[in-house]
């Protein structure tokens, strides 16, 4: 009798402790916040399964206590799908905008030229909105700074910010 209970009670425990990282990830406390982040995931489930590799392997290291790897993952992905919507959708007017600027596809764009560059003509093709060019070199500054040696060391909360707003401004270059 109490072994077939048993299901449903693991049901409901389940529940219960999702149900209080909810909302205990408004609070400061970094696990419920990290799972708070997991939830985020499913706002953008329409990205193709490599870039939403990337956010979750981010959030992985966030767990794990590897901040800076999980910020240089998140932006990875910010810049995959961002690269791909600039691409598809203004490839005629970027190479309208940087004649001297010669690549055969998107890999090959984002080979040859820094991302810093790729931001730039973003903005100037309208794919990237002039106070948004702002915040994306902010968050490349610190990529930069998490991915080469330095002696920045981010907090836990710095780098769960991080990567909220990369699935943010992710989910503003998802094409529809």
């Amino acid at each position: 009798m109490m072994t077939e209970l048993l299901p449903s009670l693991f049901k409901r425990i389940e529940q219960a402790e999702k149900e209080a990282h909810e909302i205990l990830s408004t609070h400061e406390v970094s696990k419920s916040r990290i799972i708070f982040l997991e939830g985020l995931l499913r706002e953008i489930r329409s990205m193709p399964v490599d870039v939403e590799t990337y956010f979750q392997e981010s959030i992985k290291c966030l767990e794990v206590g590897c901040i800076r790897a999980g910020m240089v993952l998140a932006w990875s992905g910010l810049f995959e799908i961002l690269a791909e919507r600039l691409y598809s959708d203004k490839e005629a007017e970027i190479r309208s905008v940087r004649p001297k600027w010669k690549f055969k596809d998107l890999a090959e764009l984002k080979e040859q030229f820094p991302e810093s560059q790729i931001l730039d003509v973003g903005k100037e093709v309208g794919v990237v909105k002039k106070a948004h060019l702002k915040v994306l070199q902010g968050h490349l500054a610190t990529r930069n700074q998490c991915a080469h040696p330095t002696v920045y060391l981010p907090s836990l909360n710095v780098g769960i910010g991080y990567v909220d707003e990369l699935i943010a401004f992710t989910k503003l270059y998802i094409s529809p």
